[in-house]
C-alpha cells in the first residue's frame, strides 16, 4: 500500500453520528461523509497526534461547509475546538496515527501469510501426522529444559537500547510519573512488544505523553508500560488519552465512625418536623392507600382460580338438571 492513506469504515454513512449530522445540518449523506473524509485526510497530513491549528471557519474553507456544520461535528463528538485556534480529533491514536496504520498493515501481511501457507502447504495423511507428532515428542523428552528466556532477535537489541535511553531520559525529567529502569535485561513483556512491528514508534509517542497523565499517583514502571490487558496495549491507552484525568477517589465503605454520625437530638428533631409536615403526611397516606390497593388486587388475583372452579361446578349442576328433565319428559 503506497502513498498517504486512511482507514475508513465502509459503513461510515450508517453510523449514528453521521445520521445525527444529517438531521442537524440538513446536508445529504454523501456531502457529510465527503467533508469528514476531507477533515481526517487534512489532519493526517498536518498533525502527528490529532491536534491541529484550526477553527470552524478555517475548516469550512479547507474541507467544505460552514462554521455551523463543524460546530455540529463537535456536537456529535468527532472534533473538539479549544481556545487559541486549536482543535483535537478524539480517538486519533486508535484509528489514524502512524502506529494504528502500522498495526493495520501488520494484520494485513499476517493474513496474507496465513492464506499463502494454507494454500501452498501439502496435506499429509493421518499416519504421517502421527509419526511427526511422535518424533517431536521424542525430541522434546531428550532436550534439556531451562528457565532462561530465549535471546531476543538482533534488531530487538538495538530497539531495546533506544527504548531504554528514551525511558530513562523521561524518568529524569519527570520522576513523579516515570520510574527509572536500571536492570541489565529488559522485562519479558518489553521484549514481546519490541517484536511487534511499529510498537517502538508507538512507545516513543506514549513516553512523551506520560508526564501529562494525571491518573497515576505513583511512577509507572517499564513492565507495566509494556503490558497488554484485555487485548489492548498500555501504550495505546496512553496515546488515546485514557489516563489524562486524575483517578477518582474510591467511595468509603464500612460502618461510619462516631464522629461522622448525626446526634440523636438532631435526628429526632428532623423526624418530628417531617411528621408535622402536611405535605409529607399526604404523600405517606397516598403511599399506604396504593399499597393497600395493590395487596387487595393481589388477593383477588389469587382467589380467581377458586371462583372459576365454583362457577364450573354450577354449570355442570345446571346441565345435569336439564338432562334429567328431558329424560322425564321423554318417558
Amino acid at each position: 500500500m503506497a502513498g498517504e492513506w486512511l482507514p475508513i469504515d465502509i459503513a461510515l454513512d450508517q453510523k449514528p453520528e453521521v445520521q445525527e449530522l444529517i438531521d442537524i445540518t440538513g446536508e445529504p449523506v454523501e456531502v457529510v461523509c465527503y467533508r469528514l473524509w476531507k477533515l481526517w485526510g487534512w489532519a493526517s497530513l498536518n498533525s502527528d497526534d490529532g491536534t491541529i491549528r484550526t477553527t470552524p471557519a478555517r475548516l469550512g474553507r479547507t474541507c467544505g461547509g460552514d462554521e455551523r456544520f463543524w460546530q455540529a461535528v463537535e456536537t456529535v463528538g468527532w472534533i473538539r475546538f479549544a481556545e487559541g485556534g486549536t482543535a483535537e480529533i478524539p480517538g486519533w491514536g486508535r484509528r489514524f496515527s502512524q502506529s494504528a496504520k502500522s498495526r493495520a498493515l501488520h494484520l494485513e501481511r499476517a493474513g496474507r501469510a496465513r492464506q499463502a501457507s494454507a494454500d501452498g502447504a501439502p496435506r499429509r495423511s493421518k499416519s504421517a501426522r502421527d509419526e511427526c507428532a511422535q518424533a517431536q515428542q521424542k525430541r522434546t523428552r531428550g532436550e534439556e529444559r531451562t528457565n532462561s528466556p530465549p535471546p531476543p532477535p538482533p534488531d530487538a537489541v538495538a530497539d531495546g537500547e533506544a527504548l531504554r535511553a528514551a525511558w530513562n531520559a523521561a524518568a529524569r525529567a519527570c520522576p513523579a510519573r516515570i520510574k527509572p529502569y536500571s536492570a541489565d535485561a529488559l522485562p519479558s513483556a518489553t521484549l514481546d512488544r519490541l517484536a511487534e512491528p511499529g510498537w517502538l514508534q508507538e512507545a516513543m509517542q506514549a513516553i512523551e505523553r506520560l508526564p501529562g497523565c494525571r491518573f497515576f499517583t505513583s511512577p509507572v514502571p517499564l513492565a507495566q508500560f509494556s503490558g497488554v490487558k484485555a487485548g489492548r496495549r498500555f501504550t495505546a491507552k496512553v496515546i488515546e488519552q485514557e489516563f489524562d484525568d486524575p483517578r477518582r477517589a474510591a467511595p468509603v465503605t464500612g460502618p461510619r465512625s462516631a464522629d461522622d454520625r448525626r446526634p440523636a437530638s438532631e435526628a429526632a428533631a428532623e423526624w418530628q418536623r417531617k411528621a408535622a409536615d402536611p405535605e409529607a403526611a399526604r404523600r405517606r397516606q397516598e403511599y399506604l392507600e396504593a399499597k393497600a390497593r395493590k395487596a387487595q388486587a393481589k388477593a383477588e388475583q389469587a382467589d380467581e382460580p377458586r371462583r372459576r372452579v365454583d362457577t364450573d361446578g354450577d354449570f355442570e349442576a345446571a346441565r345435569a338438571a336439564v338432562l334429567r328433565k328431558l329424560r322425564e319428559g321423554a318417558a
